[in-house]
């Protein structure tokens, strides 16, 4: 005797299927929101006090610590409250937030287009590390600006 096949098994499957390939792409749009969001919110004016020129670099006197905000952001914490937003020049593969990042310094500043990787511990698999990931220009953003972003950030799922 044959085996009879009933077909909601594969029409459960297909839908689930194309739930997923929808939520990609809706993926795709909530990170193209979230880079345009954190794009109008840089956009607004800085006080002359705030204004730091130099975008390209920043000099490694200038912060005491670096926070991941996403795969593609980076907040650089300096002293006097200064901070600094760098937009990486692409998306970087394995960053996370809890990463601690390892430049590959060449002299006393760090620069658009110096490298990095991430390292990562956890307790099961020990120590990973990202992709090699470069860093894009030095935006100085206040802590207004920081909060928004963040709250951008946690808003749409990256």
């Amino acid at each position: 005797m044959g085996r009879i096949v009933r077909p909601w098994p594969l029409l459960v499957f297909a839908l689930l299927f194309a739930g997923c390939v929808g939520g990609a792409t809706k993926t795709a749009e909530q990170q193209q929101e979230v880079a345009e969001e954190i794009e109008a919110i840089l956009t607004q004016p800085l006080a002359q006090d705030e204004y730091v020129q130099g975008d390209r670099c920043i000099s490694t006197y200038q912060y005491h610590s670096v926070e991941v905000l996403d795969n593609q952001h980076v907040l650089f914490k300096g002293r006097g409250k200064k901070l600094w937003l760098n937009t990486l020049r692409t998306r970087c593969v394995g960053l996370r937030r809890r990463d601690l990042l390892k430049f590959e310094l060449r002299g006393s500043q760090l620069c658009n287009l110096d490298d990095f990787v991430a390292i990562s511990q956890s307790l099961f698999v020990g120590m990973e590390t990202s992709a090699k990931c470069s860093l894009g220009d030095f935006a100085p953003v206040t802590a207004e600006q920081v909060a928004l972003i963040k709250a951008t950030m946690e808003k749409k799922p990256n």
